[in-house]
C-alpha cells in the first residue's frame, strides 16, 4: 500500500487527499443547505464526533502525505513565536474585510441577512467547544489553506489561491448567502497570507481567535 502511494501522480494524490479532506464536510454543508436546516445544536455527543470525525480524517491524510514524501516545513507548520504572533493582526484585517464584505453584500442584496438565516446553537461545554474550534482551526487551514495551495503552487498564486477559496466558500454554502458569500474574501485574503508567508499558523491562530471571539459575543453564530 505504501509503495502503490508513492507511486501515484501528484493530480491523483490530490484527488484522492481532497476527497478524503472534504468530502465529509462538504457533503455534510450540502445536505443541510438541501434540507433547509437553519439552525444546528452543538451539543456534546456532536461536538464530540466532530472532533473524532476530524481527528480521523487528519490522520488518513498525514499518513498519505508522510507515504509521499510531504514534510512539516512544506506544509508551512514549522512554529516560531513570530509567526503566531502574526495571526492577532491577520485577525483585526480578517474583520475588516469580513465587515466590509458584509456590508457590500447587504447594500447589494438587502434581503441577504433574512432570506437565509443560520444559527449554530452552542449546548456543550464551553471547554469542549473552545477544544473543538482550535482543532477545527486547524483541520481548515492546513487542508484547505496549506495543502491546497501547495499541491497548486506550480501553477502559480492566482490558481492556487482561487483553488483553496473555492473548496472554502463551498463547504460554507449551508450558513446561507451572506455568510458564504463573505467568506470568499477571506479566503482569498489567508490564501495570499500564505502565499506570502508559506507558514500556516497566523491562519489558524487567526482563525482561532475568530471563532472564539464569535461564541463569546454571540453564543448563537459560531462559524
Amino acid at each position: 500500500m505504501r509503495q502503490f502511494i508513492r507511486n501515484l501522480s501528484d493530480r491523483t494524490e490530490f484527488i484522492v487527499v481532497a476527497a478524503i479532506a472534504f468530502s465529509w464536510i462538504t457533503l455534510s454543508s450540502l445536505l443541510t443547505l438541501l434540507a433547509g436546516v437553519r439552525r444546528i445544536e452543538l451539543t456534546t455527543k456532536a461536538v464530540l464526533q466532530s472532533i473524532l470525525i476530524e481527528l480521523l480524517i487528519l490522520a488518513a491524510v498525514a499518513a498519505i502525505l508522510r507515504a509521499r514524501g510531504w514534510t512539516v516545513r512544506r506544509l508551512g507548520l514549522e512554529f516560531s513565536w513570530k509567526a503566531a504572533a502574526a495571526g492577532i493582526p491577520l485577525f483585526v484585517i480578517y474583520l475588516l474585510v469580513y465587515s466590509i464584505t458584509m456590508t457590500l453584500v447587504l447594500l447589494v442584496f438587502p434581503s441577504a441577512r433574512t432570506v437565509w438565516a443560520f444559527s449554530v446553537i452552542p449546548r456543550a461545554p464551553f471547554a469542549l467547544i473552545v477544544l473543538f474550534i482550535i482543532l477545527n482551526s486547524v483541520f481548515e487551514e492546513l487542508l484547505v489553506t496549506a495543502y491546497v495551495i501547495e499541491s497548486f503552487a506550480r501553477d502559480g498564486a492566482g490558481l492556487a489561491i482561487t483553488v483553496s477559496t473555492l473548496f472554502r466558500f463551498a463547504y460554507h454554502l449551508s450558513q446561507g448567502p451572506l455568510a458564504s458569500l463573505s467568506i470568499i474574501p477571506l479566503g482569498l485574503l489567508f490564501g495570499a497570507m500564505y502565499w506570502q508567508r508559506r507558514n500556516v499558523w497566523p491562519l489558524m491562530v487567526a482563525h482561532t481567535i475568530s471563532n472564539v471571539v464569535v461564541f463569546a459575543m454571540n453564543p448563537g453564530r459560531v462559524s
